[in-house]
């Protein structure tokens, strides 16, 4: 049986991302500069469907955040179908604790240099909570709210580590791979900090791998996969390619010069 291909799409920039804060659960929109990004990643996924019918998605899955939502709206619209849209909470950003909707040089600053690597970038380690009374926490919360029962019930409160995301996504990864082994090609559209979780899973990433995980805004990332001996599914090649590679290339050269994902 012909295996599914799984898209992996970090949602177009949004407004925080443009003025570099750690934006988290915070539920911000595209910039403009953003919709565009999600308007030309559709264009790449669509030429790819055409020249791959297989490479059509069977379903698009979203974050419930609007960045991630309304992109991959722009997304689905121009692909055969249009597919349907399912939206997964378990795809929410990380949540940041203390450090949401600061500035990420204030945090750098505050924190020092070490600190503010392992907070941002390992594996384990979870920044500060987020503070009850605060603007944050209260918007936090209003997103909180908005979601469903078994989120509130299984998301951390306060703050995530990267390790905590990956808890909450491997139950969604075995899913996928029910959609893949039956021949169905899925779009993921998430945030950052998910779909380094998410590849972390998918690729079966070291910590000291997913540490220099970076994954642009924009750009579809797409596996092929194939089945291994234990009877699960791994990437082909591992990593998958990038619609537009050069393109990819570029937005990461730029991303790693603002500090990464």
């Amino acid at each position: 049986m012909t295996l599914g291909s799984l898209v992996l799409l970090r949602h177009g920039q949004s407004t925080y991302n443009a003025e570099n804060r750690f934006t988290g659960m915070l539920d911000v929109p595209l910039s403009a500069r953003g919709a565009d990004e999600a308007a030309t990643a559709g264009a790449h996924l669509a030429e790819a469907v055409r020249r791959d019918p297989a490479l059509t998605p069977a379903r698009v899955v979203t974050s419930p955040l609007v960045r991630a939502s309304a992109t991959a709206s722009i997304v689905a619209a121009t692909l055969p179908g249009p597919p349907p849209l399912d939206v997964d909470w378990r795809l929410v950003e990380r949540h940041y604790g203390a450090f949401t909707a600061e500035l990420r040089e204030t945090v750098r600053t505050e924190h020092g240099e070490a600190a503010y690597w392992e907070y941002r970038r390992s594996l384990d380690h979870r920044p500060p909570p987020l503070e009850p009374g605060t603007r944050a926490h209260t918007l936090v919360d209003d997103v909180l709210l908005r979601l469903p029962d078994a989120a509130r019930a299984a998301l951390r409160r306060g703050t995530e580590s990267l390790a905590d995301v990956v808890a909450r996504l491997a139950p969604f990864w075995a899913e996928l791979q029910g959609d893949l082994a039956a021949g169905r090609s899925v779009l993921v559209v998430g945030h950052g900090n998910s779909l380094r979780a998410l590849s972390l899973l998918v690729d079966r990433l070291t910590p000291e791998e997913v540490q220099d995980l970076n994954i642009p805004t924009g750009h579809p990332l797409v596996h092929h996969v194939e089945q291994t001996p234990d009877g699960g599914l791994r990437p082909v090649p591992r990593g998958g390619t990038y619609l537009d590679a050069r393109g990819a290339e570029v937005a990461l050269e730029v991303l790693d010069a603002r500090g990464g994902t």
